[in-house]
């Protein structure tokens, strides 16, 4: 079985393209996440958890309990 050696783009995925659908992804990340986590969300894997992390442990340190499953409603 040959493996492909390469994933090539479609000719009418221009440069131009990808940066305004990189810009509607942002946005709508902005408005289901709000404007910090939408940036938290862009960050490389590393940067990300370590920000999520640094989030735990400020909530932890203000008396955020995490005994209960969380919900998903506010």
């Amino acid at each position: 079985m040959d493996q492909p050696t390469e994933l090539k783009q479609p000719e009418w995925m221009t440069p131009e393209l990808k940066a305004e659908l990189k810009r509607i992804e942002y946005e709508y990340h902005v408005r289901a996440f709000g404007e910090e986590m939408a940036r938290v969300n862009f960050l490389p894997e590393k940067e990300r958890m370590e920000y999520l992390y640094d989030m735990i442990d400020h909530a932890v340190a203000k008396g955020v309990k995490f005994d209960r499953p969380a919900r998903g409603v506010s």
